[in-house]
């Protein structure tokens, strides 16, 4: 079998990601961005985006793969330390970055430093490594490297995280956010471009030119088919029908697949907004994921997300403010491989 072609990144394997659109946080129905213009919301978004944090920020990789080393463990030593020395920290819980085999992940930023990215940390490690760096010293023994950043002060001698052998070759498209974002936090997601496009699309684009705009992408489906997602939903739109419904195939029955569980996990709505855009694209008003009741965590991780884009008008009736609206269902199956 020949050697796979291994091709550089030659950069960060993130790329920046785009500032929310106004006019998107002029619609939300709720949320903080509401009656926030000028400073106050730029300051707003910067703090979501961890361009600019007040206080330090813990971020403990807490998914499936997390939780199966001990995340869970790890992540209650963290507050129990913190609450124990009365810190005035943040505590977020995020999905799984990749690195899989370094988990448990947990990530620290101080105020104007760059956030750092430590491996391995078990709970019995916990009160050593937060003591060190909250002191303002970087642990090497369990570093896996610092975040890049325009405007935050790097540390010295600490790698790039982006420089790991792993991260190094890659491209981040759909797994941009994750193990970078509070999976359950919606505001974290708009403040990083999500629901941005959703928007532009449902008040300044029809059906037709979604489907053209897919198809001159290129985009085809993850699984092995690789079928023209633009010619599968030209079909959708074009076949007639008084109710049409999109269906999300989450199962991933195949032994070892976990791509699906990566993005339902650690950045559910990213999977919500091109459901969204995809039913306005072939007129469809309700919507299925099927995901297999053996993925308790991005069940309750989408259950949540749904919840907050109904509260935020980014999903149910009149979306906002287009006419177009739309029910989504989480459907769970059985665990059967067929």
């Amino acid at each position: 079998m020949p050697t796979p072609e291994v091709r550089p990144n030659h950069g960060s394997c993130w790329d920046t990601p785009p500032q929310p659109a106004p006019e998107l946080l002029d619609a939300l129905k709720g949320g903080p961005f509401r009656g926030l213009t000028g400073i106050k919301r730029k300051e707003l978004i910067a703090s979501l985006r961890r361009e600019t944090v007040a206080r330090p920020v813990i971020f403990v990789g807490a998914g499936t793969c997390g939780l199966g080393a001990g995340a869970d463990k790890t992540l209650a030593e963290v507050r129990a330390y913190c609450a124990s020395h009365h810190l005035d920290v943040e505590i977020h819980e995020v999905g799984c970055i990749g690195l899989c085999s370094e988990e448990p992940v947990v990530d620290i930023q101080l105020p104007g430093r760059t956030r750092v990215s430590f491996g391995s940390l078990t709970a019995d490690k916990v009160e050593a490594l937060l003591g060190q760096v909250l002191a303002g010293t970087i642990a090497h023994d369990l570093l896996l490297g610092q975040f890049r950043s325009e405007n935050l002060k790097a540390w010295e001698q600490v790698p790039f995280l982006d420089q790991h052998p792993f991260l190094a070759i890659q491209k981040r498209w759909v797994l941009a956010n994750s193990g970078l974002i509070d999976f359950n936090a919606i505001d974290e997601y708009i403040a990083r471009g999500g629901y941005s496009a959703l928007f532009k699309v449902l008040h300044g684009k029809s059906s037709q030119e979604v489907v053209e705009d897919l198809i001159a992408s290129g985009l085809r489906g993850r699984g092995g088919g690789g079928f023209p997602t633009g010619k599968k939903w030209q079909l959708a739109l074009n076949t007639p029908s008084d109710q049409k419904y999109m269906i999300c195939n989450a199962d991933e029955g195949d032994p070892g697949a976990f791509m699906d569980r990566a993005v339902c996990e650690s950045d559910p709505h990213r999977l919500l907004e091109g459901m969204i855009t995809g039913c306005f694209a072939i007129g469809a008003s309700k919507a299925y994921i099927y995901i297999r009741a053996e993925y308790p965590l991005a069940i309750q991780n989408l259950k949540t997300a749904i919840t907050k884009a109904k509260a935020y008008g980014l999903l149910g009736e009149n979306i906002l403010g287009s006419g177009f609206s739309l029910d989504i269902v989480i459907k769970m199956g059985a665990g059967a491989f067929v």
